[in-house]
């Protein structure tokens, strides 16, 4: 055997926290960390990086976090085609569902309101997330049903032959790589396959914290002035996917799900919050403008584990108690004093 093929790859994890009991290790978490702010002092407006914690330029695949701006490029022609489709169905084509009673009641009545078949979805059939033994397979309870429904109506809106939504070649994904390469300032883009079977492109950790800080401000004007033109009705819908996936974060991923719970629990006044989980340990926060962060903060975190609720709690838990936007519960106390060294303490970003 070559010694290339013996020499392990170089990963871009970094050490995120450490459990130690008695002085002997028990607990060793890596990954990927990183919080970027704007910063409305400095005259070009471009923000500045708090923390960084592994490489955060190294190209991941971007899985679930895609899905706000998936919706976007398809949100102006579903408006128009479905004008029944409210405010709910459009929540659940950005979520990452758990089958919870209100999320697949929605995923029927999208199936009704588009005159779809169950058999229409290509997304595999498994049971619901929150674990329901009675659950019968279907593909209405694959987290990613509501994204493939959106794609199937999409579809037939423009007179697109449904059974091809999963082509990468079809009209939606042109348009969504033509979006993304915009708004990342790219020529172009890896692609991939997602688990649920549609095409997924690369984002790193510092692209996808200035986008999700970017879906809660009203950013959609500016970006769409200076668009091309054929991008300018996908903008215009900025504002509105974002607010769709504040009021309803329920429907985002479900009762005990860490995205829902931490836009439905989060209580600094009048601060925007959006939360998405992604498939093997990511998580994207967006937050608006707070009295100590004036231009708003975007937050990456990649477990390298894969999916750790506990572990990706723990983590964006210590980041917004050191960031004072939020304060540790009794049983967390302990662990986010003792574990976490997060170099955070006096950051502030005032106008």
């Amino acid at each position: 055997m070559s010694a290339e093929n013996t020499q392990q790859p170089v990963l871009p994890w970094g050490p995120i926290y450490n459990i130690q009991r008695s002085g002997l290790p028990e607990v060793s978490v890596q990954g990927i960390v990183y919080i970027w702010a704007e910063d409305r002092t400095l005259y070009d407006n471009f923000g500045r990086s708090l923390l960084r914690i592994g490489d955060t330029h190294a190209p991941l695949w971007s899985r679930s976090l895609l899905k706000p701006f998936q919706l976007m490029v398809l949100y102006p022609s579903l408006k128009a085609a479905y004008p029944q489709l409210t405010e709910k169905h459009f929540a659940l084509m950005s979520a990452s569902h758990s089958g919870d009673p209100e999320q697949l009641q929605l995923l029927r009545e999208i199936l009704r309101l588009g005159d779809l078949r169950l058999s229409d979805l290509q997304c595999a059939a498994c049971r619901a997330m929150n674990g329901k033994a009675s659950d019968e397979k279907s593909p209405l309870n694959h987290p990613c049903a509501g994204k493939h429904l959106a794609h199937l109506l999409y579809q037939k809106s423009k007179g697109l032959p449904p059974q091809s939504y999963l082509s990468p070649e079809m009209e939606a994904y042109q348009r969504l790589r033509q979006l993304l390469n915009y708004l990342l300032g790219k020529d172009s883009l890896a692609e991939t396959v997602d688990g649920c079977g549609m095409p997924n492109y690369e984002m790193n950790a510092v692209e996808t914290a200035q986008l999700y800080h970017a879906l809660v401000m009203p950013v959609g004007r500016d970006l769409a002035r200076q668009a091309p033109d054929e991008l300018t009705d996908i903008l215009s819908g900025w504002d509105e996917i974002s607010d769709l996936i504040r009021h309803n974060p329920t429907l985002i991923g479900g009762q005990n799900r860490l995205d829902t719970r931490l836009m439905s629990q989060f209580t600094a006044p009048d601060v925007k919050l959006i939360a998405k989980e992604g498939a093997d340990g990511l998580l994207a926060l967006g937050l608006g403008p707070h009295p100590q962060f004036a231009g708003g903060l975007g937050l990456f975190i990649k477990v390298a584990s894969g999916y750790e609720p506990k572990q990706l709690e723990l983590i964006v838990q210590a980041l917004l108690v050191q960031l004072g936007l939020s304060q540790p519960g009794p049983q967390e106390n302990g662990i986010l004093e003792t574990c976490f060294q997060f170099d955070l303490s006096g950051v502030s970003i005032q106008a």
